[in-house]
């Protein structure tokens, strides 16, 4: 992996720049699904690198792809410039290497971290945003023959992003690393659903209970209505339920 930040004097940094060191501590500490930081050491905070591997069951797996993050100086007030340095057949990065999404302009938000973005990045990747899409051309390929455009984009994957052989020893390290990474993801995804689940069924059990409860006292409070009506009418009381009778006799 690469290097790590250098760290200047923290006396001297500003508020951005302390938010940017902790996100670009967490990415080469504990980098996203398909994610990890470049090798190139980061001499500066607000310019560095990261390296997108193509995610699995896309048409780009199997690829490295190297990412360009320059961040702004009034940052996270404004969303950082993220590009891609290798070409990309894909319908929301256009010629530049500009992935063009909504959480880059108009619904960009300053809780959205580095992590975050990323995260998104490899989801759009994997599936395409079709409804603002940059490159008209590819997005209707995409629609009107989505195998064509599997086949193109993995032949620009394997000539533009080609990674290291199998057998390289770096390689099959970091794609272990990667698959405990995401063992750890899926198990911790099954624990919140078991969480979900268990509180649904609590919640749906509590609801029965007391739609029981509130049937039978409505139906109580309706038979002791009826009663007292026949009973100022002068008409023959209802009679009670044969549970009512027993429970009148022992007494």
């Amino acid at each position: 992996m690469g290097a790590s930040p250098s760290s200047p004097t923290r006396e001297e940094e500003q508020p951005c720049e302390r938010r940017i060191r902790k996100e670009l501590h967490r990415v080469w500490v504990d980098p996203p699904a398909f994610c990890r930081p470049g090798a190139s050491p980061v001499t500066d905070l607000l310019h560095w690198e990261v390296v997108i591997d193509g995610p699995a069951g896309s048409p780009y797996a199997g690829g490295s792809f190297p990412v360009d993050v320059q961040f702004t100086g009034d940052h996270p007030y404004k969303p950082p410039k993220i590009t891609f340095k290798t070409k990309v057949y894909h319908p929301n990065i256009d010629s530049e290497g500009r992935m063009v999404l909504d959480i880059f302009q108009e619904k960009w938000s300053p809780v959205l971290t580095i992590e975050k973005l990323l995260l998104s990045i490899v989801s759009v990747l994997y599936d395409p945003m079709l409804d603002r899409p940059i490159n008209g051309h590819i997005a209707r390929q995409y629609k009107s023959d989505v195998k064509l455009y599997e086949k193109t984009a993995r032949a620009w994957t394997r000539r533009y992003a080609s990674t290291p052989e199998k057998g390289d020893e770096n390689r099959e390290g970091y794609c272990d690393a990667i698959a405990a990474h995401n063992a750890e993801l899926e198990k911790e995804e099954r624990r919140r659903e078991a969480q979900r689940l268990r509180a649904a069924a609590a919640a749906a059990s509590s609801e029965r209970r007391h739609k029981v409860a509130a049937s039978r006292r409505e139906k109580g409070r309706s038979l002791l209505w009826r009663r007292t009506v026949a009973f100022l009418q002068g008409r023959r009381p209802v009679a009670l339920p044969s549970t009512v009778k027993a429970v009148a006799r022992v007494n």
